[in-house]
């Protein structure tokens, strides 16, 4: 093995391990902290397949976040009931329908002309929630309370302690991570880049662009519908501002600043906005401009975005280790 491969080997281990033994080495607080960054790291990868692989910028991501999210408390309050596991294959289910059915027709359009497609078929959503108050309770949201977690030969788990909300939520977003990441392995995946660089070559060399531009919204709506079901859960709340415009433009901000060209950069990216928006929330109520002008810079001087900056000084350490190594 490489020293460069034992480099990368050695800080994922770190970074692992630093994940495990979050609720020991922090306080409660920074714990719901890190569930909120856990599960916006998943919806901001989720959008990335569409953006950063397919090439296709949806402004209405947040529609698929938002379905997961009603999904998931409607289930919990209709049907108590339902295993934990149960309810969030049920909200996966349930994303990858409602991707199907606005995918369907996004994909077939380019450019602004998708970018405002989603965008329109998230505002379809947002009246729903919003108008449709004997189901989803409009503007003043569901509370639902969290069903506990039930695994064989070791009984019932408690999620009213957060701790245990942590682990649920670290098993399910690493999970579901790792699956994306092995789908853009395969020759599908693959074919997702392919049609992105050239799109007339590709339908040249027989890769039927429709399919292969739906697959992709496919797998990120059920990823994205996931992250909004977990974020259900962790709030024991859903409202309109899971699907509003707000919600939309956060997912895109979260990806750009963190990277898109690296599948790891919107992880990045969402941890960024979720600790500096949580500190500089803290210091001034004039956070959002802040917030703002720091993302501008960002966005213009930092080419790459924060993982492009993060390989830049990994390299740098691995340079000045490797000449210590070598005297």
């Amino acid at each position: 093995m490489s020293r460069h491969r034992a480099f990368q080997l050695a800080s994922g281990i770190g970074v692992g391990v630093f994940l495990l033994l979050v609720p020991f080495l922090l306080p409660e607080i920074k714990i719901h902290l890190a569930i909120e960054t856990l599960i916006y790291s998943l919806f901001a990868i989720s959008f990335n397949v569409l953006f950063g692989y397919g090439g296709m910028l949806p402004f209405g991501h947040a529609g698929l976040f938002g379905a997961g999210a009603y999904a998931t408390a409607l289930i919990v309050r209709y049907y108590p009931a339902t295993p934990l596991f149960l309810i969030l294959l049920a909200t996966a289910f349930f994303g990858f329908l409602v991707a199907f059915c606005i995918g369907f027709f996004c994909v077939r359009l380019k450019g602004p002309s998708f970018s405002l497609c989603s965008l329109a078929f998230q505002m379809f959503l947002f009246a729903v929630a919003l108008k449709w108050r004997t189901v989803t309770s409009g503007d003043d949201g569901m509370g639902i309370t969290r069903p506990d977690l039930h695994l064989p030969f070791v009984g019932e788990i408690s999620m009213r302690t957060v701790p245990h909300v942590y682990y649920l939520t670290l098993f399910v977003v690493a999970l579901g991570i790792f699956c994306c990441y092995l789908f853009l392995k395969t020759p599908l995946g693959n074919s997702i880049v392919c049609v992105r660089e050239r799109e007339t070559r590709a339908s040249f060399l027989g890769y039927n662009v429709f399919i292969t531009k739906l697959a992709a919204f496919l797998v990120s709506g059920i990823l994205a519908s996931l992250a909004g079901g977990l974020f259900a859960l962790f709030q024991e709340f859903v409202g309109t501002s899971f699907i509003d415009l707000s919600m939309g433009m956060s997912v895109v901000i979260m990806a750009v600043i963190g990277g898109p060209a690296h599948f790891l950069g919107p992880v990045l990216g969402a941890a960024f906005y979720v600790v500096l928006q949580d500190w500089l929330s803290s210091l001034t109520g004039y956070w959002m401009i802040v917030m703002g002008i720091l993302f501008v810079i960002i966005i213009l001087y930092l080419e790459g975005g924060l993982i492009g900056l993060a390989q830049k000084a990994r390299m740098r350490v691995w340079t000045r280790w490797s000449e210590k190594a070598g005297q």
